[in-house]
């Protein structure tokens, strides 16, 4: 009798036993599920911080390669302008010596035509200088996002952005959000 009652004790003990485990375990289950959104909404609220720095990031980075371009091109168009005024100054040079040898011949000598002649051909020789629009341009590439947005509004789904740019989905659903 006595091992009976021990035993039904001991079955009865394993019972409440297990019946409190599976009520902490649904409990744990609850709070996991509730805890979920605010995990996700903490990761989202992360990324969106930082694609907001990249965004500024490159922002200040296009704004120093602007400035470094118009620089380089200022320089580039000094340039252009000094040797333009070596030419003429070279081309005023020779004029002048042309001169000295008209003063020195005798005035009856000379024709008409020959100083117009030397005048067209002065101004035949000259050829401005060209800028060439592939140099101007060399130096500019589409941002990433510029290119999303571009897909996007060519009706490009998520996936196809993402694999022709070799970005994440989730990179480029941010880059959209975003944009809007």
């Amino acid at each position: 009798m006595m091992p009976t009652l021990l035993a039904t004790i001991s079955l009865l003990l394993h019972g409440i036993t297990f019946l409190w485990i599976m009520t902490l375990l649904q409990k744990q289950s609850a709070n996991h599920n509730q805890d979920l959104p605010k995990i996700k909404n903490e990761i989202e609220d992360l990324l969106i911080a930082y694609t907001a720095e990249m965004k500024e990031q490159n922002e200040k980075l296009i704004v120093e390669l602007e400035r470094r371009n118009e620089k380089s091109i200022k320089e580039v168009r000094l340039q252009q302008q000094k040797d333009r005024l070596k030419s003429v100054e070279n081309k005023n040079d020779s004029e002048q010596e042309q001169h000295k040898q008209i003063n020195e011949e005798e005035v009856a000598d000379r024709t008409v035509s020959k100083p117009s002649a030397r005048k067209s051909t002065n101004y035949e020789e000259y050829q401005p200088p060209e800028i060439e629009s592939e140099d101007i341009q060399a130096g500019y590439e589409q941002s990433d996002t510029a290119k999303v947005i571009a897909l996007s509004k060519q009706g490009e789904s998520l996936e196809n952005i993402a694999k022709k740019l070799g970005l994440g989905k989730g990179e480029v659903e941010l880059m959209l959000k975003f944009y809007r």
